[in-house]
This record gives C-alpha cells, sequence and structure tokens, in this order.
C-alpha cells in the first residue's frame, strides 16, 4: 500500500492521519498553480492578492455577521481563516458548502497577529483527492462505522467506477463541521 492510500484508510477510520496529510500528495500541483500554502501567509504582506488551497475543516455563518462566512481550512503546513461576503458566498454557494478541498484567490487581511484571507473567487478541487487512492479496490473499504450501515446509492451513469470512488471520498473526507 501506498503511503497516500495509507492516509485515506487512516482519514476513513480516525479522520486523521498521523502518517501524512491529504494536501501534501497534491502540493506539487498547487504549487504549479502559484497556491501559497498556509504557513507562507506569516511573510505576505498585508493586501497581497493570493491564491490558497485547504481542507475545508469549518464553516460558520453567524446571524451577527450580516451574511458573511467564515471558514477554515488546512493543508500540510496549517490553518487558514477564510472571509466571504455574502454576495460572494451567493454566488460561490456550492463550491463552499460541497468542496472538501476548496481553493480562493483573495488578498491577504493582517490585523495584528490575526491573519484571513478576504474571498474573490472560490474553486471547489476535490477532484484531486482521488489522486490518493491509486489502487483499482473496491473503496468500500474505506468506509467504517456508520457509512458501513446503507450501501452506495446506485449511479445511472456508464463511469460508475469514477462515481462510486467519489462517494467513497465523500465518506473518507467528510464535508466540514458547519455551525451557525
Amino acid at each position: 500500500m501506498q503511503l497516500s492510500e495509507h492516509v485515506v484508510e487512516d482519514y476513513a477510520s480516525l479522520s486523521l492521519s498521523l502518517k501524512a496529510h491529504p494536501v501534501s500528495f497534491v502540493r506539487e500541483k498547487l504549487t504549479q498553480l502559484h497556491i501559497v500554502s498556509a504557513r507562507d501567509l506569516f511573510s505576505i504582506p498585508n493586501g497581497t492578492p493570493l491564491k490558497i488551497a485547504g481542507l475545508v475543516l469549518v464553516r460558520q455563518r453567524p446571524g451577527t455577521a450580516g451574511g458573511v462566512c467564515f471558514m477554515t481550512i488546512e493543508d500540510e503546513t496549517g490553518t487558514a481563516n477564510l472571509v466571504v461576503f455574502e454576495s460572494l458566498f451567493e454566488k460561490y454557494r456550492k463550491e463552499i458548502l460541497h468542496a472538501r478541498l476548496l481553493m480562493v484567490e483573495g488578498k491577504l487581511q493582517r490585523e495584528g497577529e490575526v491573519i484571513h484571507v478576504v474571498v474573490k473567487r472560490c474553486y471547489d478541487l476535490s477532484k484531486l483527492l482521488r489522486l490518493l487512492n491509486s489502487s483499482q479496490k473496491d473503496p468500500n473499504v474505506l468506509t467504517l462505522a456508520r457509512a458501513d450501515e446503507k450501501p452506495l446509492p446506485d449511479f445511472p451513469s456508464q463511469d460508475k467506477r469514477t462515481q462510486v470512488r467519489e462517494s467513497a471520498q465523500e465518506i473518507v473526507f467528510p464535508q466540514a463541521r458547519n455551525f451557525r
């Protein structure tokens, strides 16, 4: 089993891995797209436009925030806080609510030691996570606990293997915790 497959198995059973972070396996592709890591945010000047990507950990849209959505994403180097204003939330609703691996373009905002990225655009890069499991084994083995209790849904498409992999990916990398 490759290291990336070990990480997928760890995430399936524990929702974390001590071996590696899933984003580390796609970092080369992200670097080619000029996407910075969370660690890089500390050395980037205030107001600089940038791109950053990570697994979505938390989405919060408090009633007292006037429609602003606060998100936290995580890559292999740490976490990044995102601010999505209401008009952009509506425009990128699908990406924000469904992406497991989210890439955003925005501006760095630094106030004291607090660093945020004010989002301008969102992209769902979740398909890159499929690269982590290169084996052709049945993805049902990636599921544990409650996910095992119900079978994977039938898909009407011809490319059933790809859709079953995507369904297994949703089980392995569950959606972020959403608080209201």
